[in-house]
This record gives structure tokens, C-alpha cells and sequence, in this order.
């Protein structure tokens, strides 16, 4: 399928089956259902009318979407970097020298409990396969589920595809503003085909700093091995200051007219509303966990 067929299918939800008010209303219910404990409680997020009778309607779809995606984003972070303490700490990741990266996934289909899947995959004679797996819920690992698959485990073909998407994603072409990347990936299926959203996450080892710029979204194909789109959430390498005395980060964004998920991401992961000004617009929003909102003047 050609890059402007995928476009017209990710991106036009007005020609979806679904009318675009049902679909932002599924997104909005979602977002509440992933939402984790290390997250502030915010009563108006199960709102699904808050996007359609506070948003101007051409940027509805985008709002839903960002709050939605920068939810699960966070999630799949959270749930890596406490899986990758938790082996450490036990000593394999410095011993096993096949390991390759991980796959972080929903522990149901609903996605309603909060708990996910980290599976770490390896290099085992040529092949991707899993080595260990381990389940965590609101931010702590569940150690009764550890398991350590020292021959290696076939994967699903979903995790495999998720894994090859990240591999790709990890290999392309782009700016980077950092020395350490992290990376999200979202399944997404458009109701014509099936895609894997994978976000770049320009990392930082300096207290405080919040990388707003560096970082990217591409969309590849379901099998994770062709990009079809690269998309850069920025135009310069920004990075913002995130002490105790800051009460918001205010950012000025030129590449969309709304807030994107990583902005969302951000501001959970730090724990600070984040106002932004999108310059195609003049809009300025105000991103407050997975709550975005328009501030009046």
C-alpha cells in the first residue's frame, strides 16, 4: 500500500464505519482505563464530551489521539524501566550477552488492569526469541512472574513484529539529541490494516531535564520492517528545565497545530503541566497529565 493510501486510512476517521464522534468517545474511554497509579487522579478524564465540546472540531481527532497514545507511551516506559532495575539488579542484564532489546505489551486485551508484559529478546543462533519475561502493575514489578527462558521461547507473532518495528525504528535516519533513545510501541489497526506506531524518546541522565525536542514518531508497516512515514515531533533539539520550584514548562510547537503524545508523555512522566503554544494556530494549550485543554484568553 502506497504512503498516501496509509494517510487517507490513519488519519481520515471522518470515512471510517465509525462516526468520528463514537470514535472519540472510545479513545477518551481508553485513556481512562490506562491510566496508572504514579499518575495524579483527574475526575474529568472519563469525560468522553470534554474533546467534542471544548476542542474545535478539524483538531478533536488529534487531541483524542494524543492523550490516548501519550497514556499508553507512558505506560510501556514505566513498565521498562522498572523491569530493566529489576534485571539488572538481579545481574542479567551485564551477563546475558545475547540480548537485543525488549517488547512491552497490555497483560490483557481489555487493557483494564493496569499490568503489563515486558518480554526481553535475544539473538539465539540467528533467531529473535524471548529470554525473559516479567509482569508489572502501576510502576512495581511483579516478581512472582519472572520467568528466565535460558534456551529462548518462540515469540508471538505480534511481539515479533513489535520487536522488528522497534529494531527498524531504532536504525533509521533522524537528528538525534541524545545519546540514549528509548522507544514505544503501539500497535494500531486502522479497520484496512494493521500498523506499528513506534516513538523515539530522546533520553536524559541529568536530573530535571525534560527533552522536548529530539524526538520522533514513525509509522511502519505490520510486519516492522518497512517505515512508511518519519515524522519528527520537533525541529530542534529542546530541552526544558524541570526543578521543584517550577510550577509549569511553557514550549512553543511549530510542526502541528495541537499537542502531540510525547507531550502528554512528558508531562506524566515529570509530573507538571506543560503550556504550549502551537504557532500555526495561536493556540495555547495546556497539557495536564493525559488531559489536554485549550486555555482561554
Amino acid at each position: 500500500m502506497g504512503k498516501n493510501s496509509y494517510v487517507k486510512h490513519l488519519y481520515t476517521f471522518e470515512n471510517a464505519d465509525m462516526s468520528k464522534y463514537i470514535i472519540i468517545m472510545a479513545l477518551l474511554m481508553l485513556v481512562g482505563c490506562t491510566k496508572t497509579a504514579l499518575v495524579k487522579e483527574n475526575t474529568d478524564i472519563h469525560d468522553p464530551y470534554r474533546i467534542m465540546n471544548t476542542i474545535p472540531e478539524d483538531l478533536q481527532i488529534a487531541v483524542a489521539k494524543a492523550e490516548m497514545f501519550g497514556a499508553e507511551i507512558y505506560m510501556q516506559d514505566i513498565a521498562a524501566w522498572v523491569v530493566t532495575d529489576f534485571l539488572s539488579d538481579n545481574g542479567v542484564l551485564g551477563r546475558d550477552k545475547r540480548l537485543r532489546g525488549w517488547v512491552t505489551e497490555h497483560a490483557d486485551k481489555e487493557m483494564t488492569s493496569g499490568r503489563m508484559i515486558v518480554t526481553f529478546v535475544g539473538d539465539v543462533e540467528g533467531e529473535f526469541k524471548g529470554l525473559y519475561q516479567v509482569e508489572t502493575q502501576s510502576g512495581r514489578v511483579l516478581e512472582q512472574t519472572y520467568l528466565a527462558h535460558i534456551e529462548g521461547f518462540e515469540l508471538t507473532s505480534s511481539q515479533l513484529f513489535m520487536f522488528k518495528a522497534r529494531q527498524t525504528a531504532l536504525k533509521s535516519e533522524f537528528k538525534a539529541c541524545s545519546d540514549r533513545y528509548n522507544t514505544a510501541v503501539i500497535k494500531f489497526n486502522d479497520e484496512v490494516n494493521n500498523y506499528n506506531i513506534v516513538y523515539l524518546l530522546a533520553g536524559s541522565v541529568k536530573h530535571g531535564e525534560v527533552m522536548a525536542g529530539g524526538n520522533y514518531q514513525l509509522i511502519i508497516n505490520e510486519s516492522g520492517e518497512e517505515i512508511l512515514e518519519n515524522n519528527p515531533l520537533s525541529k530542534s533539539c529542546i530541552v526544558l528545565q524541570r526543578t521543584e520550584r517550577v510550577a509549569a514548562l511553557t514550549l512553543s510547537h511549530i510542526v502541528e497545530p495541537t499537542p502531540n503524545a510525547v507531550h502528554v508523555f512528558l508531562s506524566l512522566l515529570h509530573q507538571v503541566p506543560i503550556y504550549i503554544l502551537t504557532t500555526e494556530n495561536k493556540i495555547t494549550w495546556k497539557v495536564d497529565g493525559n488531559k489536554i485543554s485549550i486555555v482561554k484568553s
